[in-house]
């Protein structure tokens, strides 16, 4: 299968599965994508998540050659429906319920590097290409690119990166602040796994209401503080912070169970 959703205890591992080219994206692998997700977000044992690519690299971005490849003319309907497919995968990942570690090796072009970045933490190899790629056909970013690269390094350097198709390793978007590990390629799966499993042993329902203040855009510190009275209130009343104050209280590490 092009996409594979593989379970390793409380780890779901979301894989792009098209290595002989690049794990570039067709159509049917945003269909799969999309079906994996609801796997993900209604099974209550998967607690965190990795997405990765098969083979040398994360993803070539959209196949612009085979099956997704664009028409030479394409009417504003046909652009605004294809658009949609990968905003709604964009707004899937990024808005998902349970923490989500990307590990890239390799290119990650367009869209690919969107996906990426919608991840909690986004560990690199040493072999990570970043490619915007969309000006150079003169398209304009897709999934959310421009709000996720200003919102991690800053207006100015992703105008940077956007306009003259800069081309990032994985050293320069850890030190840009667009990575959060740098690791060795033959290290990257094992080090994604690791986190991905400390992050599933935490208490993710409230690991999951933080993703939701992290990802607020409200305008005003006022807003802001609405939101996570909110969040504290549900959070407070979970299994998994009554555990956290027993745990407390009788001086041992909390088990906690995502509720």
């Amino acid at each position: 299968m092009d996409v594979e959703l593989t379970l390793n205890g409380a780890v779901a591992t979301l894989r792009l599965n098209r290595p002989d080219k690049l794990n570039a994206l067709t159509p049917e692998m945003l269909n799969l994508i999309l079906g994996h997700l609801d796997r993900i977000e209604q099974d209550p044992e998967i607690r965190a998540v990795i997405l990765t690519g098969a083979g040398r690299a994360f993803c070539a971005g959209a196949d612009i050659k085979g099956s997704g490849a664009a028409p030479p003319q394409m009417s504003v309907t046909h652009a605004r429906a294809s658009m949609a497919v990968y905003q709604k995968i964009a707004l899937r990942l990024y808005n998902l319920n349970k923490p989500m570690v990307s590990a890239v090796r390799g290119v990650a072009v367009g869209i690919a590097w969107s996906f990426a970045l919608c991840a909690d933490q986004l560990i690199v190899s040493d072999t990570a290409q970043f490619i915007p790629a969309f000006l150079m056909r003169a398209t304009l970013p897709e999934g959310g690119m421009v709000h996720l690269l200003s919102r991690h390094c800053g207006e100015f350097r992703a105008k940077e990166i956007m306009y003259l198709n800069r081309r990032l390793t994985g050293k320069e978007a850890l030190d840009m602040g667009l990575a959060s590990h740098l690791v060795e390629d033959d290290k990257l799966d094992a080090a994604a796994e690791k986190l991905a499993g400390e992050l599933a042993a935490g208490p993710t329902f409230s690991l999951g209401l933080t993703k939701q203040l992290f990802r607020s855009n409200t305008g005003s510190m006022e807003e802001f503080l609405v939101q996570e009275l909110n969040a504290v209130a549900l959070a407070v009343n979970s299994e998994d912070a009554a555990e956290g104050r027993l745990a407390a209280r009788e001086k041992r590490a909390p088990a906690f169970m995502g509720r």
